[in-house]
């Protein structure tokens, strides 16, 4: 069989949502794969590395953007096929590596083969059945875990790369969405497993979700300081208004973490994340100033 590589993608302050992935990948898969990489978008612990142990970490030491670290980790696979891991899934399956490898050698025009966190397929989703439990992804290309032909991938990015110089329009395009146009546009299908009777995986970074702009193709130029919010930018106002919420929801959860598990590790979380935050500006203040 060819080679396999794990190519696993995470990003600052989710580090508690890796660890728990990876652990539940772990359980569903044993295959021994050819290399692993893991892709870092912005600073995370160290020890999350030294927990998953990669052969090859695709560092941004400042966050720029889901797709630049796309960009950047799909380079330096070597192998001629990938598993996609993102940092945020739980599965309920085994992940079967052999089986779906094979069904890509087999099916040159298959791109790649994705699972689907619906559960057992509706009749929506079944217009072409391409095999036993396979069905073409009526929404075309997909970033769930899922068996990927690295040549496709690869090839994709950089047409995207250098279609987005001659094209305007791209701007606000997802890099999904343009995958599965390039899919489309070459003859290529995007395959959707369906489990038949349960849920292979659920998503469980669902509310801590990446920016939607750094999923879209423009953030390959864009420079920008600002933090890039998932939602429109709240006015004076609402800004306002959040400090009462938050002095409320403080003293809530303030004495609620006295007796509930969940709600203190929900503050453990924030003041981390507000130690790590204070951290990084030092850090960034400290190498300005020594450059200046």
């Amino acid at each position: 069989m060819s080679k396999v590589s794990l190519v696993i993608f995470t990003c600052e302050s989710r580090e508690h949502l890796m660890k728990a992935t990876y652990d539940s990948f772990l359980a569903r898969c044993n295959y021994a794969f050819d290399q692993i990489i893991l892709a870092v978008d912005g600073h995370v612990d160290q020890s999350i590395i030294s927990y998953i142990n990669p052969d090859l970490v695709i560092y941004g030491y400042k966050r720029k953007g889901y797709v630049i670290s796309i960009k950047n980790t799909i380079i330096n696979i070597k192998s001629d096929y990938f598993f996609w891991l993102e940092d945020d899934w739980n599965f309920h399956t085994k992940v079967d590596i052999p089986c779906y490898i094979d069904l890509l050698e087999k099916n040159p025009s298959w791109s790649q083969i994705a699972y689907s966190k619906y559960g057992p397929l509706t009749e929506e989703f079944k217009v072409q059945k391409l095999a036993d439990n396979l069905y073409e992804n009526i929404n075309g290309y997909s970033c769930n875990p899922g068996f990927n032909r690295t040549a496709f991938v690869k090839d994709g990015f950089y047409q995207m790369d250098s279609a987005k110089k001659k094209r305007d329009d791209l701007s606000e395009i997802g890099f999904e969405n343009f995958l599965t146009s390039y899919a489309s546009e070459n003859g290529k299908k995007c395959v959707l497993i369906d489990p038949v009777d349960h849920t292979a995986i659920s998503h469980e970074g669902y509310l801590e979700s990446t920016p939607r702009n750094w999923h879209m193709i423009s953030s390959l130029e864009k420079k920008t300081e600002e933090h890039l919010l998932i939602f429109p930018k709240p006015s004076l106002w609402r800004r306002l208004y959040m400090i009462v919420k938050l002095s409320k929801a403080l003293i809530s959860l303030s004495l609620r973490q006295l007796w509930n598990n969940e709600v203190y590790e929900l503050c453990f979380r924030v003041i981390t994340l507000d130690i790590v935050k204070k951290k990084n500006a030092r850090t960034e203040t400290d190498h300005n100033n020594s450059n200046g």
